[in-house]
């Protein structure tokens, strides 16, 4: 669906919600699938809206329980100190503070396009969690380039000298709090065999159980991936 450009202001900084697209990021790239809020850009990249610029995206979240559908940046929402239960802008109280299964519903537009009843409050908890530990957020970008197959960021990720030997096995044996997977298990279930060798070959374990008791080479097999089952078999065989 198109957005039409207006001139809506961010309600905190009192920018236009506009925004000019840098050369990483556009329709199309792999963040715009999952129509999470976006990052948004910096204070330069904001434009006055042009209707024929085709890079010219809305940085833009709506809460639905604020009387003053007041407008904000992403950035400019996360900092807030209490978004998930506060409007920013008003300090109306958006959702009960001690409801911990209350959602906290936004309209977000951004250049994946709009979605008009999306929940907020499980991003910001996530946000929130790599704020106190960055090193989850590592583990996160880890675990997704393993499942799209983007073999130049898990590259890019395991190859930072910044990462001792021991942290870059941790980082690959670590699982997640959802289904206690490892990057293995992602790139297994999806089948990308040039990244299950590539984890193999730097330590990762092919033999961790997730929290159904599964190893990843259940997951290929189910799967029907055929040369990966293969690489984990024989992994599994000199563990």
């Amino acid at each position: 669906m198109a957005i039409v450009p207006d001139d809506t202001t961010c309600a905190l900084c009192s920018e236009p919600i506009w925004i000019r697209l840098g050369p990483e990021s556009g329709p199309g790239s792999d963040d715009d699938e999952d129509m999470l809020p976006q990052q948004g850009a910096s204070a330069s990249r904001r434009v006055v809206p042009d209707e024929d610029d085709e890079q010219v995206v809305p940085d833009d979240v709506v809460l639905h329980d604020c009387p003053a559908s007041h407008h904000f940046h992403w950035q400019c929402f996360l900092s807030h100190s209490e978004p998930e239960t506060y409007c920013p802008a008003c300090h109306v109280a958006i959702i009960p503070p001690d409801d911990d299964d209350a959602r906290l519903l936004a309209t977000i537009r951004n250049e994946g396009g709009q979605e008009d009843n999306f929940d907020l409050r499980p991003v910001l908890v996530e946000e929130r969690l790599f704020a106190t530990a960055p090193h989850l957020r590592t583990h996160a970008a880890l675990c997704s380039a393993c499942f799209t197959g983007d073999e130049a960021s898990v590259l890019d990720i395991l190859s930072n000298p910044s990462l001792s030997p021991p942290e870059t096995t941790h980082l690959l044996n670590t699982p997640d709090s959802d289904k206690h997977w490892t990057p293995l298990f992602y790139a297994a279930v999806a089948g990308h065999a040039d990244i299950v060798a590539f984890l193999l070959n730097q330590g990762a374990d092919p033999n961790h159980r997730d929290r159904f008791e599964h190893v990843p080479a259940e997951y290929a097999s189910e799967e029907g991936h055929a040369e990966v089952l293969d690489l984990l078999r024989g992994a599994r065989s000199v563990y």
